[in-house]
């Protein structure tokens, strides 16, 4: 008997890496130069851990794999598109800055508000996480 999984990877875009990046001091705080023009890729983190539950999802007849990421919508779903292509799941896409100058307590705040958002997401069981670390709301036993 197979074992459905609900998968939920956070991701981010970037830029391009093979792109130059040049630093500049913005009314609102550190900021990259051209930050909208550059060509973005998926988080290559991100990537990897969205390709690997693609992996198992796909060996797991019932599962489904959902990618929760912040950024410009616009530059999302350019990024999201390609990398659909690829592997199937379903995007929650949160309207933000793709600067890496952002506050993690906000950005984690929406992560997870759009997480428990989830329509059908079952929030109870075990939990596992790449980091070792439950999340804030896990319950308290974890996947072996």
């Amino acid at each position: 008997m197979s074992t459905a999984y609900q998968i939920v990877v956070c991701g981010s875009i970037v830029p391009d890496p093979l792109q130059a990046l040049e630093p500049v001091a913005s009314p609102t705080g550190p900021a990259l130069k051209n930050e909208m023009m550059l060509p973005a890729v998926l988080d290559p983190w991100a990537g990897h851990a969205l390709y690997e539950a693609a992996n198992l999802a796909k060996n797991q007849p019932g599962s489904k794999v959902w990618l929760v990421s912040l950024g410009p919508k616009t530059k999302l779903q350019q990024v999201m598109m390609t990398v659909a292509q690829k592997v199937p799941f379903e995007l929650v896409a949160l309207d933000g800055s793709a600067s890496g100058f952002t506050d993690a307590t906000e950005t984690a705040a929406a992560l997870a508000e759009a997480i428990a958002a989830i329509p059908g997401l079952v929030k109870s069981g075990c939990w596992f996480s790449a980091t070792g670390n439950p999340p804030r709301a896990a319950p308290a036993r974890r996947c072996k």
